[in-house]
């Protein structure tokens, strides 16, 4: 008797694109012989790495066939590469010569993390009958709103990050010498940001920064207003800190809304825990340690889901409520069927001061009691002098730049307190609670301000403050004023002019512990995740000149700025 047939490995596959480019994919199949279910999973990111190989390896061993492609343009396969174009035809092409080879049973599921799960967005919508179900993750919905311009502000690192990563072949490991920590991005103008970076012209980089408002161009890369063409089941996952969650809840309720079929409907499935963009490795991140029961082994999540759909395994998973979110504070798993949950209370918390909320050592209050007529909060702003980026949504493991020195930046909930000493951060702060207050859903600043430049940026963050002072950020956002009216056109401010400014933050869930304290900052940059607004009005791709801006922040009973807080009643508790 021949001894049992081992998982075998077939290295830079050929499949034929429609336009007769060659795609390159990796082929890995489980022991024995016969026909299999199948995942795919495209990428720029190189499909034989070790990492995407070990990761192909698991699934042979537990029985699928697994397909590991790079892009067009990218490492094996021919053609040139452009960012999502035209990943969705080419995926559909590989799909369909995955369901001719003699070792795929016809069942087949794509798979993967950003940019993969990116070119599933773009395959779904064109119907493939050979698309069975899909687990598609950190993603955003919009390229512009969620990758690139959040609030209308340049992500200047991701931005980079990603250019550099699909023009060249250089590992993540190279990043910090390449970005030469850091001083790289105080280059302008911005547009001329690849030539210093590695001598040459990025042609998406440019594109990305000539397209500074929502047009066709970022229409045609968008997974937005394709649900209606979508009739396959989707899981996803993200993490309360990565730079996604937002977009992730529109997919899901988009899908839950508007998609093709009844089964698109009823089953997308949403995963949120506390973690960045990478998967985790540990129950830690940033500052705060969340225990045993965060820790989510993801791809024995995956397994399930494509255990249901592609092998007809009876598991539970298609009974379950459609959200699985992790409560921080409290770090436990709650199951939801809905986003916004039906029982929350939209409760704002106003800001008040005596016109010093400057710093923590600032009189800046926080409470739901309306303002009466309270002085202005000031501060200047000074592009050459701009505010940190310290953890918050990030979408990487570390960044290749330092704060100051040779520390790297990490994502998520980082204590603030060495940037809340600066004169440019206002801080509102509750009284230590009573109670333990929960807050779960999309977070919105309702900020009144006036600046004396015709263009500016206003950020915010909301602050758990714990009982040893600790300031931890969970959720932070910003808007460019241009961009106050939507992201169609753009529109100058008249200097010195009060506006009223909607600061969309990531959504969260944090249980605020009694004893600790609720904290909003409120400044006007977060460098370099974002851009330098130059406060001259100039174009974000061409412009160098600087100056300051003098930054006012009102807050009486014609101009209550605040926080919109989305409170879960806790059981037998009033609020």
């Amino acid at each position: 008797m021949s001894p049992e047939k081992r998982i075998q490995f077939f290295i830079d596959q050929k499949v034929s694109a429609r336009d007769g480019t060659k795609l390159s994919v990796d082929v890995i199949l489980p022991q024995g012989s016969g026909q299999f279910p199948t995942l795919l999973s495209r990428n720029p990111y190189e499909s034989n790495s070790q990492r995407h190989l070990e990761r192909a390896y698991w699934w042979a061993k537990n029985g699928y066939a697994f397909v590991s492609g790079d892009c067009r343009g990218r490492y094996e396969s021919e053609g040139l590469f452009y960012p999502q174009l035209p990943d969705g035809s080419d995926g559909y092409d590989t799909l369909a010569w995955i369901a001719c080879q003699p070792w795929s049973n016809g069942k087949i599921g794509t798979v993967g993390p950003s940019y993969s799960g990116g070119v599933q967005w773009k395959t779904a919508p064109l119907g493939s009958p050979h698309l069975s179900a899909m687990a598609a993750h950190v993603y955003g919905e919009n390229r512009f709103r969620d990758l690139h311009y959040l609030g209308g502000a340049f992500q200047l690192a991701l931005s980079l990050m990603a250019a550099l990563t699909f023009e060249t072949n250089l590992a993540t490991a190279s990043f910090g010498a390449v970005f030469d920590q850091g001083r790289l991005f105080r280059h302008l103008p911005l547009i001329d940001l690849d030539v210093q970076l590695i001598g040459k012209k990025i042609s998406w980089w440019r594109d990305w920064l000539e397209h500074p408002v929502y047009d066709q161009f970022w229409s045609e890369l968008d997974s937005t207003k394709k649900y209606k063409e979508i009739d396959v089941p989707v899981f996803m996952r993200c993490g309360w800190f990565d730079a996604f969650p937002s977009g992730m809840f529109r997919l899901w309720q988009g899908l839950k809304t508007h998609g093709k079929t009844k089964r698109s409907r009823q089953y997308p499935r949403l995963l949120m825990g506390p973690w960045s963009h990478q998967e985790p490795i540990s129950s830690r991140l940033g500052d705060l340690e969340f225990g045993s029961n965060s820790y989510l082994n993801l791809i024995e999540e995956e397994k399930r889901w494509f255990d249901f759909w592609l092998c007809d395994i009876e598991n539970g998973i298609s009974d379950e409520p459609p959200l699985k979110l992790f409560l921080m504070g409290a770090n436990e798993w709650r199951l939801e069927n809905e986003w916004p949950l039906k029982r929350t209370l939209f409760t704002p918390f106003f800001f008040h001061s005596g016109g010093q909320a400057n710093s923590l050592n600032g009189d800046g209050l926080l409470s739901t009691e309306k303002p009466g007529n309270e002085k202005n909060d000031h501060f200047t702003y000074d592009p050459n002098d701009p505010v940190p980026s310290i953890g918050g949504n990030l979408s990487t493991a570390s960044w290749p730049w330092t704060i100051s020195a040779e520390e790297p930046l990490v994502p998520g909930p980082v204590d603030q307190r060495v940037i809340e000493k600066r004169a440019d951060v206002l801080v509102y702060t509750t009284e230590k609670l009573q109670l333990d207050l929960e807050v779960t859903g999309p977070i919105v600043v309702i900020l009144f301000a006036s600046s004396s430049a015709p263009d500016t940026d206003f950020t915010a963050k909301l602050i758990d403050v714990y009982p040893h002072s600790a300031s931890i950020v969970m959720a932070e956002g910003i808007i460019r004023a241009r961009y106050r009216k939507g992201f169609l056109k753009t529109e100058l401010i008249q200097p010195n002019t009060i506006y009223q400014y909607k600061i969309e933050l990531y959504p969260t869930s944090n249980l605020f512990k009694k004893g600790h304290r609720i904290r909003v900052d409120i400044s006007s940059s977060n460098f370099p995740r974002f851009s330098r607004n130059l406060n001259t009005g100039e174009d974000v791709a061409t412009g160098t000149r600087m100056q300051s801006a003098n930054q006012t922040i009102y807050h009486d009973h014609l101009h209550p700025s605040h926080i919109i807080l989305p409170i879960i009643p806790v059981k037998n508790q009033k609020i």
